[in-house]
């Protein structure tokens, strides 16, 4: 081999060297769609030759040769939840599923600095680049990667939680800020902007108490007793990943460093199976595709709404794809086909799909904008009420509450989203979804290896988030301001009171010497009366 040869093979090896970087996953949820929404991002991070290792609880398949796993645990057990579970009421179900996701993130977080590769970590205190990390229910994982030394990135799977909006610099307003767990959308009235004030306060109390001090304790043992705050910590990321668009999730005001990345979990559509295929080809009206989440078991469906909606499927002239993972259905009506498992954004990108009845999750919200495809949103739980608000307001769906589950609201619904207008929107939509000037993934990985390639991303985040809670709301600017205002108008006061007061001293003084010279005036006539003298003659000093 040539000495030119040798040269230019060594200057190739370290440019490819220079921009491959050590990056880190902690995702410490046992939450498949969390994984769903990752997996990708990591899995092209290695692809492109970066030292990847992953923390999470599910093993990669096929995984590139520069990828690594670190697995939590060897099987996964994800309960989910009911049908039974679902509160009605915002007043009751927001602080009972805020304290609920705060227990989940308690137990993940144990999990996490139990692991005793984890642990390794900790001793070892290998060098990352940048390490992303999991937050939506817990800052913990934040709080290693922060004791790692590297700059880190908050990666959250859903969208903006009401916890986080301090810590991002977003100014919180009930009259036009809407939480993602509250169904009100962007033009609220009176009573739901009283409740999304009092709400936000609560969920933020219950998160600091459940999550942020149950957390920083048990760190202590782990991380030393001079760990920062939790809150302090998060402040500090780099950036922050939120699986939103502004094309629908848009209008409120954020810092520079808040990324979004909706629709970095999709992928072109595959060729659905043949069964499948057929039975949307040949629907002569179309097809509507239901799926209420994985997170709720099919089978907790109480009996009288399972019949609604069989009922409800048997009036309309569409064919039905139903994913359902219950026991077997007598008496199915002959337009419904369902299975177990569907490959839901297959199915979806099909032409002839012409509804999504859904619970409003955000990769189902997601898949649905970027199909085009209107959805009657039947929120359950936690931040769907948010999105199936995003939806409605964008002019793509109907909701329907989980306590109005009868025939007649549904129904109506679906004639709704049916309607050629409502089609039209949700294909304009899908246009605003998807016209960005780089894809999801590809933003996505450009903003990793930007905080990798300068170490952090300072230039980009809110100064507003470190500054005191005071200082946010100018209390102390106000406050000045009013006792400027305060001593204005004190001495306004005092002058004009000083005025007043001399020009009725004068007065006084006036009237008193009038009064004197009248009372003269008639002693004077009466001692003339008395000696019989002719008025204007001096009187003699007596």
């Amino acid at each position: 081999m040539t000495k030119h040869a040798i040269i230019a093979i060594y200057f190739i090896a370290t440019v490819f060297a220079a921009n491959c970087y050590k990056i880190l996953g902690i995702f410490p949820s046992l939450d498949r769609n969390n994984y769903l929404t990752y997996r990708g991002l990591f899995r092209e991070l290695a692809n492109r030759n970066h030292e990847v290792t992953l923390i999470s609880h599910f093993q990669m398949p096929d995984a590139p040769a520069s990828y690594k796993d670190i697995l939590l645990s060897e099987s996964q057990v994800y309960r989910g939840l009911s049908f039974e579970s679902v509160i009605s009421s915002e007043v009751s179900r927001v602080p009972f599923e805020t304290l609920v996701a705060t227990k989940a993130g308690n137990d993940d977080c144990k999990t996490l600095m139990n692991n005793h590769r984890v642990l390794h970590l900790l001793a070892t205190r290998p060098r990352f680049d940048v390490v992303l990390v999991e937050s939506y229910n817990s800052d913990c994982g934040l709080a290693l990667a922060a004791n790692l030394s590297a700059p880190y990135i908050a990666f959250s799977p859903q969208p903006i939680q009401p916890w986080q909006y301090n810590r991002l610099g977003i100014n919180f307003n009930s009259a036009y800020v809407s939480q993602s767990v509250l169904p009100y959308g962007n033009e609220p009235w009176f009573l739901d902007r009283l409740k999304n004030y009092v709400l936000y306060h609560v969920a933020n109390w219950v998160y600091y108490v459940g999550s942020q001090v149950t957390d920083h304790v048990y760190l202590y043992k782990y991380l030393g007793d001079n760990l920062p705050s939790l809150e302090s910590i998060a402040a500090n990321a780099s950036l922050v990943f939120v699986n939103t668009h502004q094309s629908v999730f848009g209008g409120v005001a954020r810092a520079d460093n808040v990324i979004d990345i909706g629709g970095i979990h999709v992928r072109p559509p595959k060729i659905l199976p043949t069964e499948i295929e057929r039975f949307i080809n040949e629907a002569e009206h179309g097809v509507i595709y239901v799926n209420l989440g994985s997170t709720v078991k099919d089978s907790t469906l109480p009996g009288d709404k399972l019949a609604e909606l069989l009922s409800t499927f048997r009036k309309l002239p569409l064919r039905v794809l139903w994913k359902w993972d219950g026991g077997e259905l007598h008496d199915l009506p002959r337009n419904v086909m369902t299975m177990r498992w569907l490959p839901q954004y297959d199915i979806l990108k099909h032409d002839n799909v012409k509804a999504f009845v859904s619970h409003a999750g955000i990769l189902s919200t997601i898949e649905a904008i970027d199909a085009g495809v209107p959805v009657v949103a039947i929120p359950l739980f936690g931040d769907q009420y948010g999105n199936a608000a995003a939806l409605q307001d964008a002019g793509i769906a109907t909701t329907v509450q989980y306590d109005e589950f009868k025939k007649k609201y549904l129904v109506d619904a679906i004639n709704e989203v049916l309607d050629p207008k409502r089609q039209q929107s949700a294909k304009l939509v899908s246009k605003l979804w998807h016209d960005r000037p780089i894809s999801p993934l590809e933003n996505t990985i450009y903003w990793t290896e930007y905080v990798a390639r300068y170490r952090g991303a300072p230039n980009l985040q809110a100064t507003s988030a470190n500054a005191p809670f005071y200082q946010q709301l100018q209390l102390d600017v106000l406050g000045f301001l009013a006792l400027v205002a305060y001593i204005l108008l004190y001495v306004v006061y005092k002058l004009l009171s000083a005025i007043c007061c001399s020009c009725c001293t004068s007065e006084k003084a006036n009237e008193t010497t009038e009064e004197r010279r009248t009372k003269r005036d008639l002693r004077y006539g009466l001692i003339c009366m008395k000696y019989d003298m002719p008025i204007g003659i001096p009187i003699p000093n007596q």
